[in-house]
């Protein structure tokens, strides 16, 4: 009886420490030794054995959370902005706003507004390399065709498609872009050239529901489900959002706002019931300063508390 009350007590205090872990001191820093500091964390991907990676935007890096709470940084840092390919120690970085992981290749995208560029970042001869392909600091603009040869205007985040082409959201063109066999194309966007059409005007962040994509508009505020090669919805909501920034889905029906504009996280219930998820003193939901973005991990949501310099999260 003693080692069951004693198990029961252990995995309330665990699971009150788990809830109430904030990554970061609230002042912008650099480091991934105790105290963790960050500086403007910014977009989520899933990645490896129940971790995360996160862009820190003022950092020009992309750094990993461990399961416990710790903090990697894999490439990047204060030192490294710019733009430059090839090994990670002498490699470059600037406006970081997307990144996703490939699991089966072992392959870390990134997309950046700043260079235009999305790039990917492989393991060789014992370390990181990064290689860029698509876009580059110098093609701004709009251009489809060959990958060297395409031009983005902002890119924002990324996701890939089980088919193997990546899509990008390509702010300043208001659309999403397809990168497959080193083409470029557009899938959905505003203007008549585009597919599939749609009225948006800074579309920022987008993730995977199910077989769909949601997609937060931060500049009309509006919330978009796009069936791939069919149809773009807005979601007819019952509570208007501000600016939306950041977006995610726990796949069974639930998608969950990072809203900057409300300094708030909420949850969107059906497609259109909306609910503000309150916070504690401890995980300091009710204390955000532009939530940039949103993650579920086993269960966790993490958000991206990106004017404060914190990682945030809440057990669903």
């Amino acid at each position: 009886m003693k080692t069951s009350l004693f198990s029961i007590s252990f995995f309330i205090l665990f699971s009150i420490q788990i809830n109430s872990q904030v990554i970061g001191t609230g002042e912008a820093g650099f480091n991934d030794k105790d105290p963790v500091t960050l500086d403007k964390p910014i977009r989520f991907s899933p990645y490896k054995n129940g971790s995360f990676l996160f862009v820190d935007f003022n950092n020009y890096a992309v750094r990993e959370v461990k399961p416990d709470g710790s903090v990697i940084t894999l490439f990047g840092g204060k030192d490294k902005k710019g733009f430059k390919d090839g090994k990670v120690e002498n490699a470059l970085f600037n406006g970081i706003h997307g990144v996703a992981y490939d699991e089966k290749n072992d392959i870390i995208y990134i997309a950046s507004a700043s260079n235009n560029a999305v790039r990917k970042i492989t393991k060789k001869d014992g370390g990181f390399y990064v290689e860029t392909i698509a876009g580059g600091i110098n093609n701004k603009g709009f251009q489809e065709g060959k990958a060297s040869e395409a031009k983005f205007n902002s890119l924002h985040q990324i996701l890939l498609n089980k088919d193997g082409s990546i899509l990008v959201l390509d702010i300043g063109n208001a659309k999403i872009r397809k990168i497959k066999n080193d083409v470029v194309s557009t899938v959905a966007g505003k203007d008549s050239i585009s597919p599939i059409r749609t009225e948006w005007k800074y579309p920022i962040d987008m993730a995977f529901d199910g077989n769909d994509i949601v997609i937060c508009d931060a500049g009309n505020g509006n919330i978009y489900r796009f069936t791939p090669g069919k149809e773009i919805k807005q979601l007819q909501l019952d509570k208007q959002l501000k600016m939306p920034h950041g977006i995610a889905s726990n796949n069974k029906g639930v998608i969950y706002i990072a809203d900057m504009g409300d300094n708030a996280i909420y949850k969107i219930e059906n497609d259109k019931n909306v609910t503000k998820i309150e916070g504690t003193p401890e995980n300091g939901f009710d204390d955000l300063n532009k939530p940039a973005a949103v993650i579920i991990v086993d269960g966790v949501l993490y958000v991206a508390d990106l004017y404060n310099h914190k990682i945030k999260q809440q057990k669903l």
